[in-house]
């Protein structure tokens, strides 16, 4: 998909006398035989005075839909093909996040990470990406680069998660290679790997912003949820195939002896204008982005500690028993297991995406968010006090409605609001009215993905010390469970919703 562009304007236009802004009234042809008139505020550029004349030269207008959203000029619409293709950027960051929620946890724990530094791991990423979330969104919104507002940063963001990946899967293979001495490989594995981790989640949790963005601005408001259910459907599908890789033996089978397995304007934005826009949101968006915290809390909190959770509860390995001993082959058991856990969800996830828009007439948006929170306290609840392998894969699809749930009603609501937003706008620009207090869809997009962040820094923060208390694993679930629970109150009670 092409990034949408203001009109060219004709070249026999000049520049007012005054240096006000001028309203014109442009005709625009819309596809079909009928025809519709569009108004739009052009800004005048400065323009240089031809020499022999003294009459202005030729002359450019800026359309302020570059600014704001006060132009009634609609996106057109997109085809199904460029929606599937623009969700592949999220099938492809999904399958790294599968591999990264499956194996991380595992791998360092195989390394020698100590106990006490349990979660820690998923606790440094986020801190930077919550602090600068809100920055990055709010850049691309002013962004004026040749490929568009958002695919400098996708582009960006894709490569360092490619690194990160390629250094928290090979980290021990890396320093076996560089270091002999036995008693410092250990430290600097652990160093590796955890800088892979950060790298590679800090560009993982920050291209989610500018794709989003990329999408609500290029797109009508009816492609926009055609848009959202594509990305749930094929995050689903990346996931799967993400933790189908981590569900496969691959010690016996020769492509794994063969490739090796995980256990080897130009408009600057000051920070002042940036405090005052994120302080000025609206309350029902500060709502929308508590109801995602506590969501992505509960989900985080049980899915990237399922492995190890099936390696060590469900199947009593041990991680860290030596590598050829018989509790860990267990444990590594268990991991591959969990991964099949995982897929399960991600399939599940797919389908389920594919079936909600039919779902919205019946239940509404709420009815999908309140199910979605539901669903997913009573399976981790069940998982924590009945830890079998069976009824544990089966409640494994209510990971995946969860999953699907998170993806897309946010996003909905918050295009809804920018709809509503827009079309307030309007009226006032058509009234004579200006409001500047804009905000650009990036920020808010970027101040809803925050909450991604900030949810990793408490499961990060307060799981490990968790853990360390009660003893065992099982309380990463059955916190998943409470958390899950009270969200349903949550956005049942608190959450704006539009008819």
């Amino acid at each position: 998909m092409k990034e949408f562009e203001p009109l060219p304007q004709p070249d026999h236009l000049r520049e007012l006398p005054s240096q006000a802004p001028c309203q014109m009234q442009l005709r625009a042809q819309t596809p079909g035989p009928r025809r519709r008139r569009q108004a739009c505020r052009q800004v005048p550029h400065p323009v240089a005075m031809d020499e022999s004349s003294g009459q202005p030269d030729v002359h450019t207008y800026k359309s302020l839909a570059e600014d704001g959203p006060f132009c009634s000029v609609e996106p057109p619409k997109r085809p199904t093909g460029s929606l599937v293709m623009h969700s592949m950027a999220m099938f492809g960051r999904e399958f790294c996040y599968a591999v990264e929620a499956a194996y991380v946890t595992p791998v360092l724990l195989s390394v020698g990470l100590p106990k006490r530094l349990y979660s820690v791991v998923w606790l440094l990423s986020p801190v930077l990406g919550f602090l600068l979330q809100p920055v990055v969104g709010s850049a691309s919104d002013h962004c004026r680069a040749r490929w568009g507002r958002r695919r400098p940063y996708i582009l960006a963001l894709g490569v360092m998660m490619l690194l990160g990946m390629a250094l928290y899967l090979n980290g021990d293979t890396i320093i076996s290679a560089l270091i002999a001495d036995p008693r410092r490989k250990p430290i600097w594995a652990i160093s590796i790997t955890m800088t892979g981790v950060v790298l590679f989640d800090f560009a993982a949790d920050f291209i989610d912003g500018p794709i989003k963005a990329y999408l609500f601005d290029v797109c009508t408001h009816q492609d926009k949820e055609r848009g959202l259910h594509y990305h749930a459907l094929f995050t689903g599908l990346g996931g799967a195939l993400g933790y189908l890789l981590g569900a496969i033996d691959w010690a016996h089978l020769e492509l794994g002896r063969l490739l090796g397995t995980e256990f080897q304007t130009q408009r600057t934005m000051t920070i002042k204008s940036l405090l005052r826009a994120l302080v000025s949101m609206p309350a029902h968006y500060r709502c929308l982005c508590i109801s995602h915290l506590i969501g992505w809390t509960a989900f985080l909190s049980n899915m990237l500690f399922f492995t190890d959770f099936m390696g060590q509860i469900v199947y009593h390995g041990d991680p860290y028993s030596a590598h050829n001993s018989t509790e860990f082959l267990i444990y590594q058991r268990g991991v591959e297991v969990g991964c099949w856990g995982l897929c399960i969800n991600s399939v599940f996830s797919s389908l389920y995406s594919y079936f909600q828009k039919a779902l919205v007439p019946y239940v509404g948006l709420k009815g999908l968010y309140f199910m979605g929170y539901l669903l997913f306290g009573l399976g981790t609840g069940f998982i924590g006090l009945f830890p079998n392998v069976y009824s544990t894969l089966v409640m494994c699809t209510s990971f995946g409605v969860m999953s699907s749930t998170l993806y897309t009603v946010p996003f909905n609501l918050i295009a809804m609001y920018h709809r509503e937003e827009q079309e307030e706008q309007r009226q006032q620009t058509q009234g004579g009215g200006l409001d500047s207090s804009w905000r650009g869809q990036g920020l808010d997009c970027a101040a809803l993905t925050c909450m991604v962040q900030l949810a990793q820094i408490l499961v990060g923060g307060g799981l490990g010390f968790l853990v360390n208390m009660v003893g065992s694993v099982v309380v990463v679930v059955i916190t998943a469970s409470a958390v899950a629970l009270i969200g349903c109150c949550f956005v049942a009670l608190f959450v704006r919703y539009i008819d």
